[in-house]
């Protein structure tokens, strides 16, 4: 009796081929081509079942076999007690290669993420040859990227590595659990862990690490929130037509958190006059629109009671007198430095200097060079 190979993926995946995932309401979304098969150590990714050709059920003849004998490769296995099914050994992406079906821990993506792969959500960890486009998203365990980032969204699981540095138009949002590691980055926002380390320069950006950001070249523009401290090597500000904000010895997650509801509270507040105008405006709507306005105040007291209550968790996380920003290079005048709740902002040119905390006070070290990092 002949036995039929049944797949639970699909074993006829082309990559060089791929097709955009079809939507319940029948349109297409060119963003999703599936080009990663995810599975989890322990599953079922393949098993065999009998076959009678007569009972008019059309299946594909090439995983009609006369013997029962799985064509297992790398990443697979198959237990004693169940020898008709064969199980993914590990995490990650199966499919089929010279024949034998395998399952990849760490898969290479040799060109850009565009609309010739999609968006890719891998198990395991992914390297991208190329660059990952303006509006896909990438998410794996150790990222890799070799070419550029645009307005791109990339999340890992533990570190992330953009080799090909970051030009996010104002649209890329990387996170990472760990570290991320960049040669430069440019209008975007990363949140990570723990570190965030640019080799070159850093420019209106904004920032959330979780213990430490180190910036070899400039540091110009934008908000950084770091829970220990900072290192600029080169230049830190842009002069006063540019907005530098730092902010240390709070948790950065939480003050992540934070921003949220500020723009949750900015759109209600945005809403609620749009209501209360169009209650005069449309009298034969009115007690819809009085609805949505009392669901909309109701709403924003709600979020500005989580913010209350965010905030006795921000400060619960203070430690300041370990926090500095050290600079090696020049820091030029309008860089506002918050280290808890003192603050400074700085009025004239300095130079090889640092930033510390002294009861309540942000106070100036000389010969940030010298400094322990």
């Amino acid at each position: 009796m002949p036995f039929f190979l049944k797949h639970h993926f699909d074993p006829t995946l082309d990559l060089n081929h791929l097709k955009p995932e079809l939507q319940d309401d029948g349109s297409v979304d060119h963003y999703e081509l599936n080009y990663v098969q995810n599975v989890e150590a322990g599953s079922v990714i393949a098993e065999w079942v009998e076959f009678n050709g007569a009972d008019g059920v059309e299946v594909d003849s090439r995983f009609v076999h006369e013997e029962k004998r799985f064509p297992a490769g790398r990443g697979t296995g198959i237990k004693r007690k169940q020898p008709n099914k064969l199980y993914a050994a590990v995490n990650g992406c199966v499919r089929y290669e010279n024949d034998k079906i395998i399952v990849e821990e760490d898969i290479v993506v040799p060109k850009d993420i565009d609309f010739h792969t999609g968006n890719i959500d891998f198990i395991g960890n992914v390297t991208v040859g190329g660059a990952v486009r303006t509006g896909f998203s990438l998410s794996g365990r150790d990222v890799t990227v070799n070419g550029q980032i645009e307005g791109a969204h990339i999340e890992a699981l533990r570190n992330l590595n953009c080799r090909g540095g970051i030009k996010g138009g104002k649209e890329a949002y990387l996170e990472a659990g760990k570290t991320i590691k960049t040669a430069f980055c440019e209008f975007g926002t990363l949140k990570a862990g723990e570190d965030v380390l640019v080799k070159g320069a850093l420019m209106h950006t904004d920032v959330y690490a979780g213990k430490r950001l180190a910036v070899g070249g400039r540091l110009t523009g934008g908000n950084y929130y770091c829970h220990d401290y900072i290192y600029v090597g080169e230049q830190l500000g842009g002069g006063l037509g540019t907005d530098t904000l730092i902010v240390l010895g709070y948790n950065p997650t939480l003050l992540f958190a934070d921003e949220e509801y500020n723009i949750r509270i900015k759109r209600l507040h945005a809403d609620i006059s749009l209501y209360k105008k169009a209650i005069d405006r449309n009298e034969d709507d009115a007690t819809e629109i009085k609805e949505k306005l009392a669901s909309a105040e109701k709403e924003i007291e709600l979020v500005k009671l989580l913010k209350q209550k965010l905030w006795d968790g921000i400060e619960a996380t203070e430690v300041l007198d370990e926090c500095k920003v050290l600079v090696t290079g020049v820091v030029k005048p309008g860089v506002e430095i918050a280290i808890g709740s003192a603050y400074l902002k700085v009025d004239d040119f300095l130079e090889d200097v640092y930033f510390y905390y002294d009861n309540g006070e942000v106070k100036i070290g000389a010969a940030a060079k010298k400094m322990k990092r």
